[in-house]
């Protein structure tokens, strides 16, 4: 096959792959896992039902894409912001971060929760584990601390497992949200996150500002992190 049509034709191939997937998100965030089948996403993304199992085998690896690719996503965007703004690779900057653009994204939100609801069977691994933590999250909160501790911008005297533990309830308890504050009382999106952010920072940083030196060079180590975070979740490719 000559060259060009070979390019032209793995454009298109990923083009249609992109498609699938833009579909297969939409129903999801609409109907729920349980709910959405091989044949509406075809149809959603305007193609054959064959051509989505050349792309997929089945609909459980497809969906388990879609969620590597949301949570691959949602750290290039930290990680954007982190290149703007390296003070932003602080603990409750960093937190204040991922909170803010999982409320954006709802995906990411209820990757983040093992929302039932939205992702029935994708919740939880057939080991019972959490899609969370078999994507990652687990991995990419001990790198961060790891980093953070490194810098010294953990307070001592805590362990790094504690600190991993309070950093994900109090980031997990902001997302699902509280109990007993009415509903009209509930801060805007913003304003919960500058409210987590706060709260992480008093729990787990130490009061001494860090130099511009100690924080440049801590930002480029939580690039590290999330760079090798985001290359563990590109090992699968479509046709697997």
């Amino acid at each position: 096959m000559p060259l060009d049509h070979l390019a032209a034709s793995k454009q298109t191939d990923s083009e249609r792959a992109a498609r699938i997937l833009a579909a297969a998100r939409d129903l999801l965030l609409a109907w729920g896992y349980k709910r959405v089948t091989v044949d509406e996403i075809a149809r959603r993304a305007r193609i054959g039902k064959g051509t989505v199992y050349l792309h997929w085998k089945t609909k459980e690896v497809l969906f388990a894409e879609l969620l590597r690719r949301e949570f691959h996503d949602v750290m290039g965007l930290v990680a954007d912001r982190i290149e703007q703004d390296p003070a932003t690779a602080l603990p409750g900057r960093l937190v204040r971060e991922v909170y803010r653009q999982q409320v954006r994204r709802p995906l990411a939100r209820a990757i983040h929760i093992s929302d039932g609801d939205m992702l029935g069977a994708l919740a939880t691994t057939a080991d019972g584990h959490p899609v969370a933590q078999e994507l990652g999250h687990h991995a990419l909160l001990a790198g961060l601390v790891e980093v953070w501790r490194k810098h010294a911008l953990l307070v001592t005297g805590a362990s790094a497992a504690d600190q991993i533990y309070v950093i994900d309830t109090v980031l997990s308890g902001f997302l699902t949200g509280g109990v007993v504050t009415p509903a009209a009382q509930i801060p805007a999106p913003e304003r919960r996150a500058d409210l987590l952010g706060q709260v992480i920072k008093g729990a787990v940083e130490p009061s001494v500002t860090p130099s511009e030196v100690t924080l440049r060079a801590a930002a480029q180590d939580v690039l590290a992190v999330l760079a090798a975070t985001q290359a563990a979740t590109t090992g699968t490719s479509s046709r697997s």
